[in-house]
């Protein structure tokens, strides 16, 4: 129980024998007569964290028996679900990110991510959907899983949530079409997220340099000097651009997006500038969400964020993170079905979403190649019938 609740407040890697002891009020050599080392005792708290969530779930399931059994009752299913947990269900949903961290697909944190995979199967044959539907939901509830555990701004962020929900529940659900409030817009826009090439390249070449100290030394390293001598600029420079530690670490959220759209440009078959169908444009997202591994830019985003979730001071800087989504794929989606800019901000934030949790969604598979690769079919199937009608 110490252990659990010290990932849970400061993160895996606070987790030494000293402070694992102190909160435990015992001595740390405790620690090695009872499990043998550090990583044993992890492995045992994860383990519980996950008997933990399947009462948690057993729960849930009560809740929603008496939601009517269609693709709206399955969004609000998903919708309760999401609110759930990472409000009730905080702690464990933040223990279950320290997991999913320190080993996606592997040991409990593999349990973990099959035991919510088999509930959402289990809550899609309930709403008469398909089994591929709830492998979607469950991929839509592992990206929000992380993300609304944000504290930035609750209301906003949950009308946001039930924007996103409500969109991905009509386009790949079948749900009826909801008017669209605008929230995930407004949360955009006043996280303050840039686009693509808005910020000055002197300031984006100090925020790259802040992501490699944040890489090499975590948020504890990062300073002014530091990302100063990364760069190879002067302390006041840095300052100029970034004048608090806060106004950095936004920085290093902002440089690891530029890195993500950069990666898109370079190495994607085809290049952005070539995407003018709907084929292309799938063919460039297939490419970064169907690997073997998950981008390490996208890794190093979720780090941040969960770094983010539990520093009060940053959560501003965490909600730049949640809605930089869909800013790589906007232009290409716009281009490709001529949407309106409120039509692009909505469908390129959900598809981002899911996209960037596919990975993680089908980790603890057999086959998870073949997962991600149905997954994404179903995925594209859905939003170009939808978007060649609209």
């Amino acid at each position: 129980m110490a252990t659990a609740d010290l990932v849970a407040r400061d993160g895996i890697a606070a987790a030494s024998a000293r402070a694992i002891a102190a909160n435990a009020a015992a001595s740390p050599s405790a620690i090695n007569y009872n499990f043998g080392n550090i990583e044993r005792l992890l492995q045992s708290t994860f383990a519980l964290a996950v008997d933990e969530t399947r009462a948690w779930l057993d729960l849930r399931r009560a809740e929603i028996v008496l939601l009517p059994g269609s693709p709206d009752g399955a969004a609000w299913a998903l919708l309760h679900g999401l609110r759930s947990w990472t409000t009730e269900g905080r702690r464990l949903a933040l223990l279950y990110q320290e997991a999913l961290a320190a080993g996606a697909g592997e040991g409990p944190a593999a349990d973990w991510t099959r035991l919510f995979r088999d509930f959402w199967l289990e809550v899609a044959e309930r709403f008469g959907l398909a089994p591929i539907d709830g492998r979607l939901m469950h991929v839509f509830f592992e990206s929000e899983a992380l993300y609304h555990l944000s504290t930035w701004s609750p209301a906003l962020e949950d009308a946001a949530l039930s924007d996103t929900v409500e969109h991905f529940a009509h386009v790949w659900l079948g749900a009826p079409l909801r008017p669209w409030r605008g929230a995930l817009s407004q949360a955009e826009d006043a996280s303050g997220t840039r686009p693509h090439g808005s910020a000055p390249p002197a300031a984006m070449r100090i925020a790259k340099a802040a992501a490699e100290v944040v890489e090499d030394k975590g948020l504890a390293g990062l300073t002014h000097r530091a990302v100063a001598h990364r760069a190879g600029v002067t302390t006041g420079s840095v300052t100029h651009h970034f004048r608090s530690i806060e106004d950095l670490v936004a920085g290093v959220i902002r440089g690891q997006v530029q890195v993500l759209t950069e990666e898109a440009v370079a190495n994607a078959p085809p290049t952005i500038d070539e995407i003018l169908t709907p084929a292309r444009l799938f063919e460039a997202l297939r490419f970064h969400s169907a690997g073997d591994r998950p981008a390490s830019p996208a890794i190093r985003r979720r780090r941040l964020f969960l770094a983010s979730v539990r520093r009060r001071e940053l959560a501003a800087a965490g909600a730049v993170i949640r809605y930089s989504h869909g800013g790589t794929v906007r232009d290409s989606l716009s281009r490709v079905f001529k949407l309106s800019e409120g039509d692009a901000r909505l469908y390129s934030g959900v598809l981002s979403r899911l996209l960037a949790a596919i990975w993680f969604a089908c980790a603890g598979d057999e086959d998870p190649r073949v997962t991600r690769h149905a997954l994404i079919d179903r995925i594209e199937a859905a939003l170009t019938a939808r978007l060649t009608r609209l």
